[in-house]
């Protein structure tokens, strides 16, 4: 054998023993208590951005939240309304000889009635417009979507509006209205925006609006560890721990969404008193352990 075999010969026999020898330690000793879990199914929102900005002079216009007869108009072209004021109030459709609900309908915002396009008595259809305001206090948000995301867009559609400004305090809103892109353009939602500190006229922001949700494996943040290039979960099996490495997806309020990786069935450390090595002794606590 020459000098170059029996060197190479010794590298690998010097990585075998080092190898045995960490793995032996791992399994020594008294194994580590551990809290497992398993990855929960959950329907997770799938939502769509856009950048836009806040713009000044928003004109907001009330619609009818649902079909049915204006029994009252309560204010007039020029009346001044605070939020959560009663401009109207509505007699639900419904089948005949069947009790009917009322509804009352409020301002969204203090601002002056600019114009009203209904009266009392008249039959109006879901999202037709009611009354229109406008005031110094009241912004709207303009952002730019895909043409080919306007199916999935409508007035009235809650969305959620983030602030650089404001980046702890998403505002919850609703489109007031879209346009009907041409073919390559975006359409764009205009959402009105109630004063809030963060929303200065002219600033960026951001809105999301859900799309549609989907099943996702979801898993507590503190079964997650960064081990190299990516992220790892530690996966119990016969005693022991094995490195799982996983592709994470968004932060939802219940954890992290893993997109590969891992099934609902699969055994997971949850938490553990020291730093795991694959290939460690571990125990699963007990109801009695501390």
């Amino acid at each position: 054998m020459s000098s170059f075999r029996r060197r190479a010969a010794l590298a690998v026999l010097s990585a075998l023993l080092a190898a045995c020898s960490r793995h032996d330690a791992h399994g020594a000793g008294t194994p580590v208590a551990v809290d497992v879990g398993h990855p929960v199914a959950t329907e997770v929102a799938q939502t769509r951005s856009a950048v836009g900005d806040v713009e000044r002079g928003a004109s907001p216009v009330i619609t009818a939240p649902r079909a049915g007869v204006l029994t009252r108009v309560a204010v007039q072209t020029g009346s001044v309304v605070t939020r959560g004021q009663i401009v109207g109030r509505l007699r639900l459709a419904g089948p005949p000889g069947r009790a009917r609900p009322r509804i009352a309908i409020r301002a969204p915002v203090t601002a002056t009635v600019t114009r009203v396009f209904v009266s009392a008595g008249q039959r109006v259809q879901p999202w037709q417009r009611l009354f229109a305001l406008s005031g110094a206090s009241i912004r709207k948000a303009r952002a730019p979507f895909p043409a080919s995301l306007r199916p999935a867009l409508r007035v009235g559609e809650r969305v959620f509006v983030h602030s650089p400004l404001a980046p702890r305090t998403p505002l919850k809103a609703t489109i007031a209205r879209l346009t009907n892109p041409k073919k390559g353009h975006a359409v764009y939602a205009w959402i009105d925006l109630p004063p809030r500190r963060g929303f200065a006229v002219g600033s960026p922001l951001r809105v999301d609006v859900v799309t549609a949700t989907r099943a996702r494996l979801v898993i507590p943040r503190e079964a997650i560890s960064l081990r190299g290039p990516g992220a790892v979960v530690f996966v119990v099996h016969k005693g022991r721990v094995q490195e799982r490495r996983i592709a994470m997806g968004q932060s939802v309020p219940q954890g992290m969404v893993v997109r590969s990786g891992l099934r609902v069935t699969t055994e997971i450390v949850i938490h553990a008193p020291t730093r795991l090595v694959d290939g460690m002794r571990v125990r699963v606590k007990g109801p009695h352990d501390p």
